[in-house]
């Protein structure tokens, strides 16, 4: 497993505005702020999407972020959090800006 991070972003790669684990996309980044790539997330929402918001997301968007510790979004449910941290060790960062890389910067102490 790596230690990569993931943000939940939109179309226009800005900060997805609702819960993580619906963002249409992932962009994944290492430990450094290189951006590794981007994803699309077959459970978001969107073009081309369906919304699939349920008590197995955290599980099912763990499966398409396997390589990734820590996810950072503008929401996420209290379950989902609890579910990530506790049964899966995934750090969660809500943040309030919108663009993903203020974001990591933030998170990496840059």
């Amino acid at each position: 497993m790596q230690n990569h991070i993931a943000i939940g972003v939109n179309k226009a790669d800005r900060i997805w505005h609702g819960h993580f684990g619906i963002s249409p996309f992932f962009q994944v980044y290492d430990r450094e702020g290189e951006l590794v790539e981007t994803r699309i997330n077959p459970h978001g929402v969107g073009e081309n999407h369906k919304h699939a918001h349920d008590e197995n997301q955290p599980r099912l968007i763990k499966e398409i972020l396997h390589d990734c510790s820590t996810f950072i979004g503008k929401k996420m449910g209290e379950g989902s959090k609890l579910k990530l941290a506790e049964k899966l060790g995934i750090e969660t960062v809500l943040v309030e800006v919108s663009d993903p890389v203020q974001a990591l910067n933030t998170f990496l102490g840059k």
